[in-house]
């Protein structure tokens, strides 16, 4: 189940930030079948700090190359938050290190292990 951002407060809420279509819908599928609610997906830097103007995810499920930008301002943002996130990218793990918005961060890859996704949320919760 997808909500929008005037949908009332759930319990856990993760954002999706995903622009290949199949994949964000798989992930979103995956998380609220296990009973996470899904804010967006976003399919770009822009979306997602739209979404994130509107609502407080308590996590999110970010890739790293979203049509050829990268992630790291949503990132960033989310740390400086204290948000938790996880990244969903076949990106090369020691690139990705470089990054000081990646660093510490886990990174399920791509194609992601969705039974591994849904257990790092899961983690997460309080």
């Amino acid at each position: 189940m997808t909500i929008s951002p005037a949908d009332p407060t759930p319990e856990f809420r993760v954002l999706v930030v995903e622009d290949e279509l199949f994949i964000a819908m798989d992930i979103a599928d995956v998380l609220a079948s296990a009973g996470f609610e899904v804010l967006g997906p976003a399919a770009s830097i822009d979306d997602a700090f739209r979404l994130l103007g509107d609502v407080r995810p308590d996590a999110a499920v970010l890739d790293v190359n979203l049509g050829g930008d990268r992630v790291t301002p949503v990132a960033a943002y989310l740390k400086s938050q204290e948000i938790p996130f996880v990244l969903a990218s076949a990106g090369d793990p020691q690139d990705l290190a470089y990054e000081a918005a990646f660093a510490g961060v886990e990174n399920i890859g791509k194609p992601s292990d969705m039974s591994r996704l849904v257990a790092t949320m899961q983690g997460l919760k309080p």
